[in-house]
């Protein structure tokens, strides 16, 4: 069940894309708060019971956390969650500052970073974090090569001058540079 609501989740979050994409209809708005919802709920689920704790467990989960911070942040703070989120009829400004200047899509590597830290933490199935990384990847293909270019303007210089999702040197020195 924890796999099937993780997999819902991302088609959840492609119908809130394709909508903010092409369709720009107010109540599929809401597609991203219930795949987020989903996507906790089947984490939940797949976490087994009880966990034997050890400093190692301690250390990963204090990692998840870090990762999970670094996700929020990068989804709502890093940018403008009412542009992204509720203005999506609007064509936005591309944030090429901060996380956003190491990689186009630098909430994947927090994704994963997370879910590698449940697995070592609290024992989520490493398949179900590596299903749903890839799930990730596979949408954030998606924005970048239809949804993006048609909603943000200055994508396309952002693409040409911005790593997909390995950060290179020289957008990690851009990142710290600039802030």
């Amino acid at each position: 069940m924890g796999l099937l609501l993780g997999s819902l989740a991302f088609g959840l979050f492609f119908l809130n894309d394709w909508n903010d994409w092409k369709w720009h209809f107010p109540p599929l708005r809401c597609c991203f708060a219930a795949g987020t919802a989903a996507l906790i709920a089947g984490t939940v689920l797949l976490t087994p019971r009880p966990v034997e704790w050890t400093a190692l467990h301690g250390i990963a989960l204090a990692l998840a956390a870090v990762f999970a911070l670094a996700l929020v942040y990068t989804l709502f703070f890093a940018l403008s969650a009412k542009d992204a989120y509720v203005r999506q009829e609007e064509r936005r400004d591309v944030c090429t500052i901060g996380v956003y200047a190491l990689c186009r899509h630098p909430g994947v590597l927090w994704f994963a970073g997370l879910y590698l830290c449940l697995w070592g933490s609290v024992g989520v199935p490493l398949t179900a974090g590596a299903l749903f990384t890839a799930l990730d990847v596979l949408l954030v293909w998606f924005e970048d090569q239809k949804v993006f270019p048609a909603r943000l303007a200055g994508y396309e210089t952002y693409r040409r001058t911005t790593p997909f999702l390995i950060p290179s040197a020289s957008s990690i020195r851009q990142a710290f540079l600039r802030n």
